[in-house]
């Protein structure tokens, strides 16, 4: 019986379609740098949910890198 190879890590996780992001409070100005993932409309999905300041509407968000 042959044992097969992994894959190399970089293909077989979902990480290598991740991206960079920078969440901006606009009540605040508190900034929050997180790595999220595009859903196929195109939207970024961080699993940010609301500032520190309570705020869960108001935020710009930037990729980075």
């Amino acid at each position: 019986m042959r044992a097969e190879s992994p894959l190399p890590a970089q293909e077989s996780t979902p990480a290598a379609h991740r991206i960079k992001v920078m969440i901006r409070c606009r009540k605040c100005g508190e900034t929050f740098i997180l790595r999220g993932t595009r859903d196929s409309k195109g939207n970024i999905e961080t699993g940010f949910k609301r500032c520190l300041c309570d705020n869960d509407k108001e935020f710009d968000i930037e990729v980075i890198g």
